[in-house]
């Protein structure tokens, strides 16, 4: 799959994931490649307790990429996945202390 094909694929996934992770405190998220090239899905939850709690969660990587892959996304490129957590409250922080 073209670069072209795979972020639109990752994209077109966005919608579905933050919809379905929105009752976890998700409200917000987007991919970008690392220095490898392989995506890294970032969420932004509103608090920190709820970071915490979803971080904790074991069937949301596998939800992730099953979503991933249903939209198209190739195994080899969903399988290294890493997803990261943050949220408001922490990004609030890092610009306070």
């Amino acid at each position: 799959m073209k670069d072209d094909g795979l972020s639109r694929s990752i994209n077109a996934a966005m919608v579905p994931i933050l919809a379905s992770l929105g009752c976890w405190g998700v409200e917000d998220g987007h991919w970008l490649p690392d220095r490898n090239g392989a995506p890294v899905l970032w969420l932004r939850t509103r608090t920190r307790a709820e970071q915490i709690r979803l971080q904790s969660q074991v069937w949301l990587i596998p939800q992730v990429q099953l979503t991933l892959m249903r939209l198209g996304v190739p195994h080899n490129v969903v399988w290294p996945l890493r997803v990261e957590i943050t949220s408001t409250d922490a990004e609030a922080e890092l610009f306070t202390d």
